[in-house]
């Protein structure tokens, strides 16, 4: 018992070796102490064969009937079990200290409370699955932003407006307008255009301008447009025909407003005397 620093806690008497034969009388002596070692002396000479540190101090350590596994217990609650390595026929003979055991811990069946100071506190419940009777909370979806939304969320106005007119769809440019007016960027956004950019929004004003439920909004901006870049599409020939179509369609749908008034003003009457 000299082998340990401490108090010897427990001491167990056990048979290794083959079920017959020269090797079935060996015995050997386990002794396990506070500090944390376990010592294996040799039954007939009690030298030390074996030794093996743990992470804690041992308390108690004893055979199956059989001497085929050892259990070591701790002082923290963790049990050890060990079973001993079987030699098999074709390999060589092998020393007397690979006849111990491989040491593995025993999972402790009582259930550890989680504390808020541990991570998986915070992930309790999620694999849990639901049983007859509960009510569902399905997580909701992340909405996939388009290139556009990205970019107004970044504060990148001009890049947000070229993007959006690329994709050719007018809710989605009217939607960035707005969103440009109400930060006050549109003014900005225009004046730092280049030329084939300007080329873009003006061919969106010119399909879209004279749409009613568009006019009201881009009918302002295409004035705004021409005012502020009168010197660039005076210098571009491109620019100059876009100009031209734009005033063609603005032309066109002023004279559809005239006939329409025209034949409102005939209808007007006719549906007076036919409402007395």
């Amino acid at each position: 018992m000299e082998s340990h620093n401490k108090t010897v806690t427990s001491i167990c008497v056990g048979r290794i070796g083959k079920d017959f034969g020269e090797e079935s009388n060996q015995f050997r002596i386990m002794s396990v102490g506070l500090d944390g070692y376990l010592k294996v002396f040799d039954y007939g000479s009690l030298k030390v064969t074996h030794s093996m540190r743990f992470p804690a101090p041992l308390l108690s350590v004893g055979y199956s009937p059989d001497c085929a596994t050892r259990v070591i217990g701790t002082s923290n609650g963790v049990i050890y079990a060990g079973k001993r390595k079987v030699k098999e026929k074709e390999r060589e003979k092998e020393s007397e200290s690979s006849l111990f055991w491989r040491v593995a811990p025993v999972e402790n069946t009582e259930k550890k409370v989680l504390r808020p100071s541990q991570f998986r506190y915070f992930h309790r419940g999620q694999g849990e699955k639901p049983s007859e009777g509960d009510y569902l909370v399905m997580k909701p979806k992340k909405v996939k932003l388009a290139e556009h939304d990205k970019l107004l969320n970044k504060f990148r106005h001009g890049e947000a407006l070229v993007s959006v007119l690329e994709s050719k769809n007018p809710g989605n440019v009217l939607a960035v307008i707005e969103e440009l007016v109400a930060r006050r960027k549109l003014l900005k956004c225009v004046s730092n255009l280049d030329l084939e950019k300007l080329e873009m929004l003006l061919v969106f004003l010119h399909k879209y301008c004279t749409v009613p439920r568009y006019s009201s909004l881009l009918m302002g901006l295409t004035k705004k447009v021409l005012e502020m870049r009168a010197d660039d599409i005076r210098a571009s020939e491109a620019l100059k025909s876009h100009v031209r179509n734009l005033k063609r369609s603005v032309e066109e749908e002023i004279r559809v407003q005239q006939s329409l008034q025209e034949i409102q003003g005939i209808i007007s009457p006719l549906l007076k005397i036919a409402g007395r």
